[in-house]
């Protein structure tokens, strides 16, 4: 599991062992390159290599999204600050990038990414990803529906969907509207908006083995699920299942389960891990099972990690991923 940490900054890796009991454990791995100011979202393309939105960067402050090879992060444990394989960067028009947030490959290779700040979606080919530097996005999406675009994700289906914050909704890209728009810059509304009256926050999103969209509310503390039958049309909908906040015991003294819950991803059981910006010392990562989630409830988190107190393992963690490296 790798995570981001919006403040160290880094990103951290917790392998099977780190996860499987409660605790504070360091992490395996550590990337801490110089490169990384207020690291949000990390992904893996189809070669294993990690790709990382920072939200700023220290010449512009428009962010950049840096590429770390499968060889550099299996040999993190020698060197921990690697410097970027590939920097995608603005060309100081702020046009480019702008706290880039939510990243996401398709199918094709193509590496689609929020920019909270424009706000716009955009993508970059493979090749385009190959060179770097300020590259002109080869699709610019642009909306009304977009004020602060935050997570983003495709569904089994190929659809694209976004958290949009601000607007306190879920906007809905299906596959074919993204094809018409590849290569393309312009405005393209969403298929589907979908809101909701529990909606006060929403941060991230995943989608669980059989469809259903998750949602993590960060000033609510809760987590919704939408049925993925509900998700065809835009409409007002209300969750399936919500799980809330509960008190937990750490080492420390006692947390909360979920206390700015900013990023969801599911491990290969079905498991989902959701990181707390908020709770202890630095931030929380708390792990809810299959079983927990069939229902709402305030379940006690099967594990919960927690920063340790100088937040060197957990720092703000935002949006984390599975990856290839164990």
């Amino acid at each position: 599991m790798w995570v981001p940490n919006l403040f160290g900054p880094m990103v951290n890796e917790f392998g099977p062992a780190q996860r499987a009991t409660s605790g504070n454990p360091p992490s395996q791995f550590t990337n801490e390159s110089a490169a990384l100011l207020l690291p949000a979202a990390a992904v893996f393309d189809s070669s294993e290599n990690l790709w990382v939105t920072n939200c700023n960067d220290v010449t512009l402050h428009a962010g950049t999204i840096t590429e770390f090879t499968a060889a550099q992060l299996a040999n993190l444990g020698t060197i921990s600050d690697p410097a970027p394989n590939i920097s995608l960067l603005d060309n100081g028009s702020f046009g480019i990038l702008h706290c880039p947030w939510g990243e996401q490959f398709d199918a094709l290779g193509n590496l689609w990414v929020a920019n909270r700040m424009i706000p716009n979606l955009v993508s970059f080919t493979p090749a385009q990803l190959s060179v770097g530097g300020a590259q002109t996005p080869d699709t610019v999406i642009t909306s009304t529906s977009f004020v602060s675009p935050r997570a983003i994700a495709f569904d089994a289906s190929a659809d694209l969907w976004i958290v949009e914050n601000a607007n306190l909704e879920i906007l809905g890209y299906k596959a074919a509207t993204l094809a018409t728009a590849i290569g393309h810059s312009g405005v393209v509304n969403p298929d589907i908006v979908i809101s909701s009256t529990s909606f006060v926050d929403p941060r991230a999103l995943a989608f669980d083995g059989s469809g259903n969209l998750w949602i993590c509310d960060a000033t609510s503390n809760a987590l919704f699920e939408f049925a993925a039958a509900s998700l065809g049309a835009s409409g007002s909908l209300t969750p399936t299942v919500t799980i809330t906040a509960t008190p937990v015991a750490t080492i420390g003294g006692t947390t909360m389960s979920l206390d700015g819950p900013d990023g969801l991803a599911f491990d290969p059981g079905g498991n989902l891990w959701v990181s707390n910006l908020l709770s202890d010392n630095a931030g929380s990562i708390a792990e809810f099972t299959t079983g927990q989630l069939g229902s709402s409830g305030n379940p006690s988190p099967a594990v919960l990690l927690d920063s340790d107190v100088f937040g060197i393992n957990i720092n703000q963690p935002a949006l984390l991923t599975f990856g290839p490296i164990p």
